[in-house]
């Protein structure tokens, strides 16, 4: 190659070398007047510069704890309890009394102050039993029985006391413990005439046996009385016993057998079975109660552990005739006087335990469930002889029939 091509390829080359760097010298300074330039001062530049790429801290944002607001929680109420149903204390047995205390005390004042002669007194005596029913029979033997521990004593007070002495002594005899059936149902079975007030009686019975012992079962075996059945689930339902039943015409031994039955199942503590009121001349309805009784019996060896004859007041001496046949039929254990607050023949009472030798179980002041009380023989004897303002004294309330 000649020196003159050499030196012409020299040349367009250095004409593009320096082309070159003048166009990377003005794209330096091009970029140099897009960027902002950097402080000269030595202060500002010994300051920290904040990191752009980092992004700045923001607040917290609330939670839901904080935004929502603060509720203070109420107590529940307490669930509501029923107050226990009141019971109104039963009527006394003074003032159950009052119309025969009245008649008697009346009589017997008379007799002691209306003659000084010994025969005329005891006489008087003899008199003022009879009116209270206490009947000829017994009413001989206890006047008798006074004037053979007093003999020519006339005092009217001693007299009184020795009167007093011999009908608690009359009564007391008669009284004996109740059944006792261990750990089985006691079995009560009522029986009595119509109208004698042997369904509330029940009902009273059941109400009062259901505090004191606990369950309740009352057999509806009074199927012969029209409407029977339905009362006594009305009576039931205010005591709080249940009631085994069948539809009327049923056999009352079977209504009997299934409430016993259910008794020892449910471990209930008594059973009460309500029967017909019988007519006492009706043999056949007299053979029902012996059919109950067997009945009841091969369920629950002992039962019925009581029979207990119900007795209106106010037959007065004809109670004892109704006793007498019901006691032929099934073996009587007790008494329960109805009625008793609405007569002048209390004194019915005394006949029963000098004649037929068996208890009074309970006596009727009232119509309400807590007027059924149990009968204690000195308290009887007490009321019977107590003084008009002793003898007025009672709790509130009513005291009809």
């Amino acid at each position: 190659m000649s020196p003159f091509a050499i030196a012409f390829i020299l040349t367009i080359a250095a004409g593009t070398g320096a082309g070159l760097i003048f166009i990377g010298v003005l794209i330096q300074w091009s970029l140099r007047k897009a960027l902002p330039s950097r402080p000269t001062h030595p202060e500002i530049e010994a300051a920290p510069q904040p990191e752009l790429l980092s992004p700045p801290e923001l607040a917290p944002e609330p939670t839901s704890e904080i935004i929502e607001p603060v509720t203070i929680a109420e107590p529940e109420p307490e669930p509501y309890v029923a107050p226990p149903p009141t019971v109104r204390e039963p009527v006394r047995i003074g003032l159950g009394l009052r119309k025969t205390r009245e008649n008697f005390l009346a009589r017997i004042r008379a007799a002691l102050t209306g003659s000084a002669k010994i025969d005329d007194i005891y006489e008087g005596l003899e008199e003022a039993l009879i009116a209270a029913d206490v009947g000829v029979e017994a009413s001989m033997k206890i006047s008798a029985a006074v004037r053979a521990k007093l003999g020519n004593d006339n005092r009217p007070d001693a007299i009184r006391d020795a009167l007093k002495a011999e009908i608690a002594t009359i009564m007391m005899s008669a009284d004996r413990a109740p059944a006792d059936s261990g750990d089985s149902p006691l079995v009560i079975m009522l029986v009595g005439v119509n109208g004698v007030g042997k369904t509330t009686t029940v009902a009273k019975l059941a109400a009062r046996l259901k505090r004191e012992r606990g369950s309740v079962i009352v057999a509806a075996a009074d199927t012969f009385r029209a409407a029977a059945i339905e009362q006594l689930e009305v009576w039931c339902d205010r005591a709080g016993a249940d009631i085994i039943k069948q539809s009327q015409g049923s056999d009352p031994a079977a209504v009997a057998f299934d409430a016993v039955k259910a008794a020892v199942a449910r471990k209930a503590s008594t059973v009460l079975i309500d029967t017909a009121g019988r007519l006492q001349t009706k043999v056949n309805l007299m053979e029902e109660l012996k059919k109950i009784a067997r009945v009841v019996a091969r369920e629950l060896p002992g039962a019925p552990h009581e029979t207990w004859l119900v007795l209106d007041a106010n037959t007065g001496q004809n109670a004892l005739s109704q006793a007498a046949v019901f006691r032929d039929a099934v073996p009587l254990t007790g008494v329960v006087l109805a009625k008793l607050d609405s007569t002048a023949k209390g004194g019915v009472v005394v006949a029963v335990a000098e004649r037929l030798k068996i208890p009074v179980r309970f006596v009727g002041l009232g119509e309400a469930l807590e007027d059924l009380r149990e009968f204690d023989a000195r308290e009887f004897v007490d009321a019977l002889f107590a003084s008009d303002e002793a003898g007025e004294q009672s709790s509130s309330g009513s005291y009809a029939a």
